[in-house]
């Protein structure tokens, strides 16, 4: 019997997709008329991105290997694009452009016509990391045009690949971790969707990072173009923030050195490791010189960074979103570690809020707080995992030195931006497999490579 089958049905996602596509092109032909390019070139902007990501979408949910990852790759794109229009709404319309979106568009407007006729030579005046931030507009608006709309969007969607990017580094390095779960957290965490979906900072530092982590889970599994994903992460990193680029490196060394090798290694494997000692080395002269060049410093030591931490304290002292810094924040006392714990990641607490984002972050915060307790079993079978999952030591490397270096600073408003630095990374704890006392032999299997016997 010969049945025939109609045309393929749309499904739910793909007649949104296509309804929010004609939608925003029927918006753009209104308002050429009637509003700025800003406007209707960022619609333009925004059709194009959404038709152009559809293949790269449908490619990263067929190669995930969860149809439940998958399916939500449509709708985290469309929330986090919806993100940075809320993100432009509150920084041109709530604080009239006092950002440094506002500043980055104005050098950005002033340099692409130059960068469009092939002259790169204008001088260019900031901080290292804030200079190429301009001059990265500037090239982003050579080929969009000067849209201030269209700029965060194409910013929002360089952070959502760089957060898909970690989620892929999850899947290779820990394929016996909860995926959907760390999946669910990265694409829609308020925080992840908001801060890196405008232009700044924000959103190449996620790409940068998604990039390094996604090359350590495949350096670190013996996968080939690791190294060199690492790498590239780290100089994008670096461009911007070195600091952060080197605890990149230092978390990488870490997992390389105490990396167990495979029962079946082969003769290159010292070899491999020789040259990712190697990469390191390069790396770290690079990242160096980067941190001397931004902090404005002749040479980097332990009393060179307890100045500047000293130095973030007091710079960020100030402010409507500022709180008591009269502790000691500088010193990396083991002592001091839980209270960095909680003000890294989970302040401020709803009291502390001053503002409505503010109040928004404390209910995040709040979140997370039950979410680690609630899951305190997986962070237990992190420790064990550390030996098991070398993936898992970088990111608890990673982790810690964030937490520490950025407990220095004592504005909630700094906080919330730069944390989320650290969210792709920390998170990894909440999702690896549980640790059950009495299934895997007692609290001295947590330091053990295999279970202890349980006896009958």
């Amino acid at each position: 019997m010969v049945t025939s089958s109609g045309p393929p049905r749309l499904t739910l996602t793909e007649a949104t997709a296509l309804g929010a596509i004609a939608v925003l092109s029927l918006g753009s032909f209104w308002a050429m008329g009637r509003t700025s390019y800003d406007v209707w070139g960022g619609i333009v902007v925004g059709v194009v991105l959404v038709v152009a990501n559809v293949p790269f979408l449908r490619r990263a949910a067929r190669t995930i290997g969860d149809p439940r990852v998958g399916a939500l790759l449509p709708w985290a794109f469309g929330a986090k694009l919806v993100a940075s229009l809320v993100r432009y709404a509150i920084v041109f319309a709530v604080y009239d452009g006092n950002a440094d979106a506002s500043t980055y568009h104005d050098a950005g407007v002033l340099l692409f016509p130059g960068y469009r006729s092939g002259e790169f030579g204008a001088v260019v005046v900031g901080p290292p990391g804030t200079i190429f931030m301009r001059q990265a507009v500037g090239a982003v608006y050579a080929v969009i045009g000067p849209t201030k709309i269209g700029g965060f969007l194409v910013f929002a969607t360089a952070g959502f690949w760089g957060t898909w990017l970690f989620i892929r580094a999850f899947a290779v390095a820990c394929p016996e971790g909860d995926l959907r779960r760390y999946a669910t957290l990265l694409l829609f965490l308020p925080s992840v969707l908001f801060w890196p979906a405008s232009i700044g900072k924000e959103a190449w530092m996620t790409l940068a990072l998604g990039i390094a982590a996604y090359g350590t889970a495949l350096a670190l599994t013996h996968r080939r173009r690791g190294f060199r994903l690492l790498l590239v992460g780290v100089l994008l990193a670096n461009v911007v923030r070195p600091h952060v680029a080197g605890l990149l490196l230092v978390g990488f060394a870490v997992a390389l050195l105490l990396r167990r090798s495979p029962g079946r290694s082969s003769l290159l494997a010292p070899v491999a490791k020789a040259g990712g000692i190697l990469v390191l080395l390069v790396a770290g002269v690079v990242v160096v010189n980067g941190a001397e060049r931004v902090l404005g410093i002749d040479q980097f030591n332990t009393d060179v960074v307890s100045t500047t931490l000293e130095r973030a304290q007091r710079q960020t002292s100030g402010g409507g979103s500022a709180f008591d810094s009269s502790t000691p924040k500088t010193d990396l006392s083991p002592s001091r570690f839980p209270s960095a714990v909680v003000g890294v990641l989970f302040r401020p607490f709803p009291w502390e809020a001053s503002n409505p984002l503010a109040f928004a972050a404390s209910g995040e915060g709040l979140f997370l707080a039950l979410l680690f307790a609630r899951r305190w079993r997986n962070v237990a079978g992190s420790i064990r995992s550390l030996l098991r999952t070398p993936y898992v030591l970088f990111a608890t490397t990673y982790s810690i030195l964030f937490i520490y270096g950025f407990s220095a600073f004592a504005n909630f408003g700094v906080l919330t931006r730069q944390r989320v630095q650290v969210f792709p990374f920390i998170l990894v704890l909440v999702c690896v497999p549980e640790f059950r006392r009495r299934d895997q032999g007692g609290w001295r299997s947590l330091l053990l490579d295999e279970p202890v016997a349980v006896r009958a």
